[in-house]
This record gives C-alpha cells, structure tokens and sequence, in this order.
C-alpha cells in the first residue's frame, strides 16, 4: 500500500493518551491491538493518577493493565471497547533500510505521519531508568507525544513501538521491537493485575474519576482544546491540583493566589461530563465555548446544588508547547441544576 493508504486503513486505532500526575500532566500515543487494549510506552503512563485516551474526539477511561518500565512497553485496558483498527505485529525484525512511518500526535497536534528508514537493530539504549536492549533505531522524526505510537511498515503492520529519542543527536530515535511487544501482551493478556491508579490525595470523585469528553466543534485546534481540558478536569478529579493548575497561563493562576489557595475552593465538586460545543479565533489565543456537568455536595454548589450543568466559555492561548486557560466566563449566567 502507499503510505496515504496505509493512513487511511489504520487511523482509527490510534489514540491519543492524555495522563494525569499528581503533579504533572502529559500526553502521548497508544494503538489498539484488541477492542479493549491499547499499547503505549510506560514512560508515558508512569505514576499515572488517571489515563484517557482519545479516538477522534471521543475520550475513553483507562487503566494499566501491564507495565515493564525496563522495557518501555505498558498495555492499557479501556473502561470501554473502542470501535477501531486493530494493529497486528510483524513476526520478525525487519532488516535494516527499510521503510517505516511513525504514526502519532507529536507536541499535542492532530494525528501526524513521519517517515524514515530502519538504520540499526540490537541497540542498547539507557534513557535513565536502565539499559533497554534490543531497540530498533531509526532516522524517523520522532517528538514528545509520539511516544507509545506505533512505527509501521509499508502494509501498516506494526514494526516497533516509539520509545524516545536522543537529544544530543540528530535522527536518532528508538522503537520497541515487535517481537518482543508482541511476547508482553499475550503474557498480560494471560496473566494480567491491573495496576491502581496512584492515588494524589483529597480526590473529590469516586472510582478512577474519569469522565467522557466530547468534541462536537470542527475547528482544527478544537481536540486539542478538548485535550487541555480533560487534563485539567482529570487533575481535579483524582487529587491532582498541582497538575490540574499547571493548565491555568501563568498570569491567571496568580490571580487565584496560587495553587493552594485555588485547591482550596474546590472542596467536594468534581467533573461528570464535557463537550466542547464551538471554538472560535485564530492564532494563539482563541475561545472555546463548553457545556460542563459537575457533582459536590449542596454545601458547594451554587444554590445548594449537588449536580451542575454549566455553559463555561474559557478563553485558551497557546504558550508553545500546548493550549493554557486563561480565563473564564459564564455567557448564560450561574449554573442549572441537573434534570
């Protein structure tokens, strides 16, 4: 197949994985090798609170059902079973030269295809948590958010998974053998221990608290947006108020007197529902209008409220690495209580 084929025959197993620290958020990409399994890094997923993955603009909960951090490779078991492609593995280490594609959402974009060539095999890599032997190298351009993505050969079978690059070099980059992914799943698929989420403290939601995203706008930084959401909604859903701040603009979260000051008017609410209903502007500042269901106890809630639905318009700027809140407004007045 052409590679415009191979993209078209595949897409659909590819998500986007939006984790949450109990300080940090990050994201990354997983594919689907069952209806309920998705393959990603375990960089990626390590000392996770909470994951969803995202497949075109539908965001599913997550838990880690495998995890080798020696080996770079973690097997993610979804709350429910997604609809897409599911990848299968070569059988055998392709030799070097020849062609492959990453397939992934480097820097937060939409999904994007980098190609290149197998340069070594056998290769010995320490990114620093322990030596991963056995890694297949390629020129492929690879960046943050590739990670845990899979690396394709020309019949969309899956050559490797994206583990990292080398900053000090360029078109170095490092994959997972399939083989060797391939032997880790079937052994989690048989003997599997879903690892608990990490647990930040103060978490307001019961259970994993994630909850569904939804995309309904068509503007192209609409996901994104959805996506810088998610994170923060998952940080105040699990504890994780470092991580759920770190998505305010520097000037909005000192105009709330900083991250203590801020956790501390949250007290019992929590995020049940998101969709991102419109997004409006260009360039790096632009307005998303969304409706947002909360729970919290009546002593929280406005008007003795214990479940909210809000239409919240957030003004969002790109601060170049990703999509920040910079401020909020109510267009359509306090909440209404929930039917």
């Amino acid at each position: 197949m052409s590679w415009p084929e191979v993209v078209a025959d595949v897409r659909t197993g590819v998500g986007q994985l939006s984790v949450t620290g109990c300080s940090v958020n990050s994201t990354g990409t997983g594919f689907l090798v069952a209806p309920d399994l998705v393959v990603t890094a375990a960089h990626v997923v390590a000392d996770a609170a909470a994951i969803s993955v995202d497949f075109d603009g539908t965001s599913v909960g997550g838990v880690i059902l495998g995890f080798n951090e020696l080996a770079d490779l973690a097997l993610v078991r979804l709350e429910t079973e997604a609809a897409g492609h599911q990848f299968q593995f070569q059988l055998s280490e392709p030799p070097i030269g020849t062609e492959v594609a990453a397939l992934g959402f480097p820097r937060g974009e939409s999904l994007t295809l980098t190609r290149g060539v197998v340069s070594g095999l056998d290769r010995d890599v320490n990114f620093g948590t322990g030596v991963i032997g056995n890694m297949l190298q390629t020129d492929t351009a690879i960046n943050p958010g590739n990670s845990g993505g899979p690396l394709l050969d020309v019949k969309g079978k899956v050559a490797g998974v994206v583990s990292a690059t080398r900053k000090d070099s360029e078109g170095m980059a490092y994959a997972v053998t399939a083989p060797r992914v391939a032997e880790a799943v079937s052994e989690w698929q048989q003997r599997a221990v879903p690892m608990a989420p990490v647990d930040c403290g103060r978490a307001p939601a019961p259970n994993s608290g994630i909850f569904p995203m939804k995309v309904s706008s068509n503007h192209d930084q609409a996901n994104n947006i959805g996506q810088a959401l998610l994170l923060h909604g998952q940080g105040i859903n699990r504890g994780a108020y470092a991580a759920a701040f770190k998505q305010f603009t520097p000037e909005l979260g000192a105009s709330f007197g900083g991250e203590a000051k801020w956790s501390e008017g949250l007290g019992s609410s929590y995020w049940t529902d998101l969709d991102v209903v419109s997004v409006t502007g260009a360039g790096d500042a632009l307005q998303a209008n969304v409706r947002l269901q909360t729970r919290q106890d009546a002593g929280h809630g406005v008007d003795g409220q214990t479940c909210s639905n809000w239409r919240i318009s957030y003004t969002m700027k790109w601060d170049g690495s990703g999509w920040r809140i910079a401020g909020t407004s109510l267009p359509q007045g306090k909440p209404q209580p929930c039917n």
